[in-house]
């Protein structure tokens, strides 16, 4: 069951990822394959069979989340840890 204070964080913590994700998408360290995750996560959503899924309630809003947080996690993890700590650093004093 969803636990609505950890709902609350995730939700409170999305712009500082989004700003680290659009960081990292734009660093010149991070390299062409870790930032090819995304694109071809987007890819396999579109795709006709991922698309058929939509038309079933629940397990169509499903996928889109599942792979949507793998590729994200998979970006990440690519990520040199240098780096992601670099703009974790920057983003959390505001710059």
């Amino acid at each position: 069951m969803l636990n609505p204070l950890r709902v609350r964080g995730f939700l409170m913590y999305l712009p500082q990822f989004v700003r680290l994700f659009y960081r990292l998408m734009k660093d010149q360290r991070v390299s062409i394959i870790a930032k090819a995750v995304p694109f071809v996560a987007l890819i396999l959503l579109l795709s006709p069979p991922a698309l058929e899924l939509d038309l079933i309630p629940i397990l169509g809003e499903l996928d889109w989340i599942l792979v949507g947080f793998i590729a994200l996690k998979v970006f990440i993890w690519l990520c040199p840890p240098e780096v992601v700590r670099e703009h974790v650093t920057r983003i959390a004093q505001g710059a």
